[in-house]
């Protein structure tokens, strides 16, 4: 396990070379190994992949190797500052201050609005899944609140998919590609799989949720057949053996369109079905409520490619399927992903080489909710949303948003008063906030505080105290992939820029302040200590080998190793695969896969869509841009200076627009303007704007809102249109028109 003989530092013609792991600041979901090079100035000059670190192997994206760009950048935020809350949104009212003087600021600021209006006033906000999840929990929890935010619709970021594997099968999966092997395709118990569906993912440019989009390269190099879902022509759909274009946030149609043919057709797999699911009479029935020619019709798919590939999905002997953001970006995700677990099911392809496998945390490492279950029960219960949809308490026990949001403009039973941010740029991200609704909301808080590495929207708009954050290859850290564990620690002759502070430290002392007891720790290494205890080795010992795979078994479920009691049978309560949930029909959510329309759709609203013809998707990615940041690399933003509209070609040439064009994307509650980007990738009558675009480069007295409210898709996202089970938001089928920009008008 790991690699003690592999060097963590040394010297390199001039350079003093370090070893080590990139997470964030700033952002990404990868934590691929990288290799860095610090000058005899103590300058970090350049940042190669890994190629010894079994997890990218050598492959990094163009932001790694941009890491010295943001590292060196003359716009960090050096130092701790303070500013009074009446000033907010005034650049020149910023304060120098101490670490000792912020965070006792923070303290002291917290404390008393918990004890004038109840430490349930408090909030933290966490942004995406990287380096600040048990940190802005842990957090909330030691200051007595369970309220821990992001005012994302739907929680429409990977908890739906969450959820959907939890309910059906107890625990969270994805594709095997080798990942979880140490010794990748040299296992001996590894098979590739013969059929790899990338569904809603452009895995290549995002390398979302813990899954590296290489791995998938890899194994089609290696052979296997690709399929992807996916209304845009992307890289991976180009190259697919089927690519099924659907019409956007409609994928449970076509997963139980291809559910239907399996059953239908007689192609799943009946011993596995018999031995190892629950509910599968029911799952046939419920199939046989839908028309087939009518879901391939409403998923604007022809038939006869929804046949072909759901039969060559339950040929293949070892089918993965990736899933992604977009089958969360719906309001009917949760539907849409249970029938893809239910295809997954009855072909037999669940825990097996090659197939869809189980990766929970590495060595029990607390990377959700963290001390939720030491706060007093009545306490955990005023969770928002937490008796409402009782999926909640599957997830990562966040404040369901949308409710959040009403509560906090109505503020019954109760408002909110203080808020700590941590990781986010709500303002400018967050591709499914309500920004017409969750600004107002934010500026009623009377005390937040922001950590990041840089002057953002979010911090020059609400915060009242900014604290600087350490890049990557500054810092202490630990990265638990579901592959394995990765440490990491300051680079070697790495000369740092001001006085930064890891998340993880900022939280220790925070922590320190707020409940001791949660925090009886002396300092962040013995925080990941306790993390990684079950892996019999300490931190410094992970870093000293550079990571440690817990290892991947297979056919778990036949050997009682999936469940706490140690009896055969997956973890869930009737200890089979539940493709009709018990749980679900218990709490009156819906037992079994379903197709529902989006809130707004040409079926749904057909005069709204008369009105707003064009069905507009964002929260795409860019493989130069991790959601709102590196804007402000000049390498990256070179190769994209704009954000984008895409649209059809040859409609484009139609309404007489131009590539490049200064385009309006307007719906019933805003716009916002993209240069236009025309491309045979889309049908027509769909669109793809770009999530998380700001302008860092403009002067904060002409804009403190860096460009946000005339670029940024937040002003066309709607607040209150989650699933039926609080989860899911139709970010992908936004109805809007979209016309030609004035002159002076850009």
């Amino acid at each position: 396990m790991g690699r003690p003989d592999l060097p963590v530092t040394w010297e390199e013609d001039g350079y003093t070379v370090t070893r080590t792991t990139a997470w964030s600041a700033p952002g990404c979901h990868a934590g691929c190994g990288i290799v860095c090079y610090v000058n005899e100035d103590g300058i970090l000059e350049k940042v190669e992949g890994d190629r010894e670190n079994p997890f990218n192997q050598g492959h990094i994206c163009p932001r790694c190797a941009c890491l010295p760009d943001v590292v060196n950048s003359p716009d960090r935020l050096l130092c701790p500052m303070k500013r009074d809350p009446s000033q907010r949104g005034n650049p020149d009212a910023w304060e120098q201050v101490t670490w000792d003087e912020a965070l006792d600021l923070i303290y002291e600021k917290m404390t008393s609005l918990a004890e004038e209006y109840g430490p349930h006033t408090l909030q933290t906000f966490c942004g995406t899944g990287r380096d600040i999840l048990w940190q802005s929990q842990r957090l909330a929890y030691a200051m007595g609140t369970p309220h821990v935010e992001s005012y994302s619709s739907g929680l429409a970021c990977w908890m739906p998919r969450l959820v959907s594997y939890n309910v059906s099968t107890g625990d969270y999966m994805m594709p095997d590609c080798s990942e979880c092997h140490e010794d990748r395709f040299d296992n001996p118990e590894y098979r590739d799989p013969e059929v790899i569906f990338c569904w809603g993912n452009n895995c290549v440019a995002s390398s979302s949720d813990g899954f590296f989009g290489d791995w998938l390269v890899e194994v089609m190099r290696r052979g296997s057949k690709l399929v992807v879902v996916d209304p845009r022509l992307t890289w991976l759909a180009a190259r697919a053996d089927i690519w099924i274009q659907p019409r956007p946030a409609v994928d449970s149609a076509v997963a139980i369109a291809m559910l239907k043919v399996i059953i239908d057709e007689d192609l799943y797999d009946h011993d596995f079905v018999d031995r190892w699911t629950y509910g599968f009479e029911a799952l046939v029935q419920r199939c046989a409520e839908y028309d087939f020619d009518l879901l391939c019709e409403r998923a604007w798919v022809p038939a006869e490619k929804i046949r072909e590939a759901a039969r060559l999905f339950a040929a293949g002997r070892h089918t993965a399927v990736q899933l992604g953001l977009a089958l969360d970006m719906q309001r009917n995700g949760i539907g849409a992903v249970r029938a893809i677990i239910s295809m997954l099911a009855i072909c037999g392809d669940i825990d097996q080489p090659g197939g869809q496998i189980f990766t929970g945390a590495p060595f029990d490492f607390h990377y959700f909710s963290w001390g939720f279950d030491e706060l007093p029960e009545d306490v955990q219960k005023m969770v928002i949303g937490y008796d409402e949809y009782p999926f909640i308490r599957m997830g990562m026990v966040l404040d369901q948003p949308d409710l959040a949001v009403v509560q906090a403009e109505t503020e019954k039973p109760y408002g909110f008063t203080g808020a700590i941010m941590m990781g986010t740029n709500p303002l400018a991200c967050m591709s499914n906030a309500d920004l017409n609704r969750v600004y107002p909301v934010l500026q009623k808080l009377k005390f937040i505080a922001v950590a990041d590495w840089r002057m953002t929207p979010t911090i020059q708009m609400l915060a009242d105290v900014a604290l600087p954050v350490a890049m990557c290859v500054e810092k202490l850290g630990m990265i638990a992939k579901r592959t394995g564990a990765f440490a990491m620690s300051p680079i070697a002759g790495l000369k740092i820029k001001g006085e930064p502070k890891s998340d993880a430290e900022i939280v220790w002392l925070l922590g320190k302040r707020f409940n001791e007891k949660m925090f009886p720790y002396d300092s962040v290494e013995e925080i990941y200590d306790y993390l990684v205890k079950n892996s019999g080795m300490t931190w410094r010992e992970i870093r000293n080998q550079h990571w440690a795979y817990p290892g991947q078994e297979y056919r778990r479920y036949e050997k009682g190793l999936l469940r706490k009691d140690g009896l055969p049978g997956f973890n869930t309560r009737t200890g089979r695969i539940e493709l009709y949930s018990p749980m679900a029909e218990e709490i009156g959510e819906n037992v079994l896969p379903y197709y529902d329309e989006p809130y707004y759709s040409p079926y749904t609203t057909p005069e709204l869509y008369k009105e707003y013809p064009v069905i507009v998707m964002t929260g795409s990615r860019n493989i130069q841009f991790f959601h709102s940041e590196h804007r402000d690399v000049a390498k990256l933003r070179e190769i994209q200076p704009d954000p984008l509209v895409e649209i059809n070609d040859e409609w484009a040439r139609e309404q007489g627009f131009r590539d490049g064009d200064w385009l309006w994307i307007e719906n019933k509650i805003g716009r916002i303007k993209h240069r236009a980007k025309l491309t045979p990738t889309l049908k027509p009558g769909m669109a793809n704007v770009n999530s998380g675009w700001w302008f860092p480069e403009t002067d904060p007295h002409d804009d403190p809102m860096y460009g946000v409210w005339d670029v940024n898709p937040n002003l066309l996202s709607e607040l209150g249109q989650q699933g039926p089970t609080g989860f899911g938001a139709d970010v992908k089928a936004l109805l809007c028109k979209i016309y030609k920009c004035e002159e002076g008008e850009y």
